[in-house]
């Protein structure tokens, strides 16, 4: 049953953090030093030569930014929050009109390509993901999972590019740029409609094809066909279209209904980079242009508007969930943690030497054990195991055995061998290709033409297979301090919250619904513009910004389910201390979300970091795939095929890339199976791997048939 307040807490949380939102731009404005305050004002400087008082100077910097420098800071914030609500976002510098005058118009057409690609991409999703589900386990299921997986591997701005050179440049029929033909006059007609379709046929294209979830949806279907109500639904001879739509697909779209609608912010925030490649005039094209002249006024309102669509969203999927399914409904968890009277007694007979009432069993044990000598002993005999044969099952649970359990899951082997030519590129690449530089081979030379240069050379005679490679350890540890920064927020964030639950669970969870609200890729533009990472470490925490909130979301759900189960009860009966039920009842539990949140993390972050090279947001101080990207489209390498090579060549390397991350996060949660641990454990004794084997054939049969 619906609680009567969910709508009334989910419209406050939308509410919180539209407000978060204009505080982080009111803050940035004005509080930053040397920010975006100080640069209108040199910039008004330089417009007027100078010669400008003070006091007009701030009137300027108020009449552009809403912000007045000589007002108190409350008084200021109140008035900046007010403006806003009016939609008064003050004056573009870049644009020299009224921000809303800017970005009102662009809205329309960023959630027109949005909206277009979400409803394409979603039947795709369904139309495929159930294909595979019907023919589970045959070569239809294998090759379907395998291609699904490498398309949703691929970047959408890759995609893009290629579809740019294929059909805008290659074709008459799809334009590569614009909005529409400027020779046509807006009006609903057929002639103006037809041509808004075929410019925005290419963005809509390249959203559809990599927004998948098909294999997500294969699960849900599968998982469903094994309901007994189907099976109910064919002893009734029921049609089996009837059956596959209503029963097996309907409820199978149920529990993907949220994260589909949640994904309508993720393109909207993608619009930034793809609206730059086909020069599509959206909310996306016009925040990049106020990034890159650093028209802070444009931008700011541009993350608040980004913030405002995405939660209102948000807001109809939550609310119209209810009606899609009669079942959904919003309750509230009971808090497992500790009354802070009961922390402070427990701290105050700690300071007082007393008896501490979470002492733990293992404490009592060892007092009892001491204090009644001879009445019972825990001794190991030594002789009963050694510590050679200690260290060697180490190795073996450790190293061996989830070596063995990742060889026989194809994905996962597949992935972790192409992970690991990348590792060892990152690691000794720099010593096995020669140095890049200008004219050191023929100019524009094609792959394979010369083994020497087996991905050919640009337009100065540059080695590019050298490039990529170069390149590869910089984005290695983008990705790996990026995916460090973001596992450690979401295991704060999510692990503390779906534990202690009450007050706490509420404060972490609105912070993370709130970061994960803004859009990520527009805030960090902001941070990227603004902080100017240079280091591929720096580069790594900034892009974590965009990716620890859902892994934390994901986690906590998965505590709440843990931590009521007989095993985390009977710790806590038993009086052992909050930090040791987390480590060793709920973090086991976790590992495997928390592999594939890691690998996820770094994709996420490889790809973002490729996509904001490439536009040029992020300084060109070191070695990335993103920069070669954006120097080979600036050269013209979309122009012919005689180039196209030179685009082709970082192309390879990501997709690559991408394609392991994807591949051995599928698999990886084939590590935490105990059954298939003790399975593949050579230091297991005979027993158990026969009662290992007896209960595990569902499980490992069906992970094997995944596989």
């Amino acid at each position: 049953m619906v609680e009567k307040n969910y709508y009334v807490r989910r419209i406050a949380q939308a509410l919180i953090t539209v407000w978060a939102a204009i505080t982080f731009s009111f803050v940035t404005v004005r509080l930053i030093p040397g920010g975006p305050m100080d640069y209108i004002a040199a910039q008004i400087r330089q417009r007027s030569g100078g010669a400008v008082s003070s006091t007009r100077l701030n009137q300027m910097v108020e009449m552009y930014s809403n912000v007045n420098p000589d007002k108190p800071m409350l008084q200021a914030y109140v008035e900046y929050i007010v403006s806003v609500a009016q939609l008064d976002f003050g004056r573009s510098i870049f644009y020299a009109d009224p921000v809303w005058n800017v970005l009102g118009p662009a809205i329309p057409w960023t959630m027109f390509v949005s909206l277009f690609a979400l409803v394409i991409g979603t039947i795709m999703v369904f139309l495929i993901g159930g294909f595979l589900a019907v023919h589970e386990g045959d070569t239809w299921d294998v090759v379907g999972s395998y291609f699904v997986i490498f398309s949703d591997a691929v970047p959408y701005y890759i995609v893009g590019l290629v579809l740019l050179f294929t059909l805008g440049f290659g074709t008459e029929f799809f334009p590569n740029g614009g909005r529409y033909d400027n020779a046509l006059t807006p009006g609903f007609n057929i002639e103006f409609m037809a041509s808004v379709l075929r410019h925005a046929a290419l963005p809509i294209m390249s959203f559809a094809l990599t927004s998948w979830g098909g294999l997500e949806f294969r699960a849900h279907c599968t998982r469903i066909i094994g309901e007994d109500y189907v099976d109910v639904a064919e002893l009734r001879g029921l049609p089996d279209s009837r059956i596959q739509l209503r029963y097996i697909g309907w409820n199978s779209m149920l529990p993907m209904y949220t994260g589909l609608m949640a994904g309508l912010a993720s393109l909207f925030g993608g619009s930034v980079i793809m609206e730059q490649i086909f020069r599509y005039r959206g909310m996306g094209f016009y925040f990049y242009e106020a990034t890159m002249a650093r028209d802070y006024t444009t931008v700011m309102a541009a993350v608040i508007l980004f913030t405002l669509v995405t939660v209102v969203g948000l807001l109809i999927a939550d609310f119209t969930y209810g009606f899609i399914d009669p079942r959904a409904g919003h309750t509230q968890r009971e808090s497992y943690s500790r009354s802070y009277r009961e922390r402070l007694q427990r701290f105050l007979n700690r300071l007082r030497g007393g008896a501490d009432e979470s002492e733990t069993i293992d404490d009592r044990i060892e007092g009892n054990r001491i204090s009644a000598s001879g009445a019972m002993s825990f001794d190991v005999d030594s002789s009963d195991f050694s510590r050679g044969e200690y260290i060697k099952e180490r190795i073996d649970q450790s190293l061996l055995t989830p070596f063995r359990i990742i060889w026989t899951s194809p994905r996962a082997r597949v992935g972790a061998i192409i992970l690991s030519i990348f590792g060892f590129l990152g690691l000794f690449g720099p010593y096995l290709v020669p140095e890049v530089r200008p004219m050191q081979g023929p100019i524009l030379l094609q792959p394979l033409e010369s083994m020497r240069y087996p991905l050919g050379t640009d337009d100065i005679g540059r080695d590019l297979l050298a490039q990529q490679v170069l390149a590869t350890r910089p984005m290695l540890v983008m990705m790996l301090s990026g995916a460090i920064v973001t596992l450690g927020l979401a295991i704060f964030f999510g692990v503390t919250s779906g534990y202690l639950g009450g007050v706490i669970d509420k404060v972490l969870m609105t912070v993370t619904d709130v970061m994960m609200n803004i859009p990520g890729l527009a805030l960090v533009i902001v941070l990227a513009v603004i902080l100017e990472p240079k280091s591929p470490v720096f580069v790594g925490f900034v892009l974590a910004i965009d990716n620890w909130p859902r892994l934390a979301r994901q986690l906590r759900s998965q505590v709440l389910t843990i931590r009521g189960e007989s095993h985390v009860e009977a710790s806590r009966v038993l009086g052992l201390p909050t930090s040791s039920i987390l480590s060793k009842n709920v973090m086991s539990r976790l590992m495997p979300m928390l592999t594939m949140g890691t690998v996820g993390s770094m994709r996420n972050i490889l790809m973002e970091s490729v996509g904001l090279y490439f536009i040029g947001v992020l300084p060109f101080t070191t070695s990335n795939w993103g920069v070669v990207l954006n120097i080979a489209r600036n050269g013209g390498a979309l122009s012919g095929m005689d180039r196209f090579h030179w685009l082709l060549a970082p192309i390879l390397f990501i997709v690559t890339m991408t394609y392991g991350l994807q591949l051995f996060a599928q698999g990886t949660d084939r590590l935490f199976n105990p059954r298939l641990r003790a399975r593949h454990a050579a230091t297991v004794s005979t027993e158990d791997m026969e009662g290992g084997r007896g209960g595990s054939e569902g499980g490992d049969g069906a992970a094997s048939a995944a596989d």
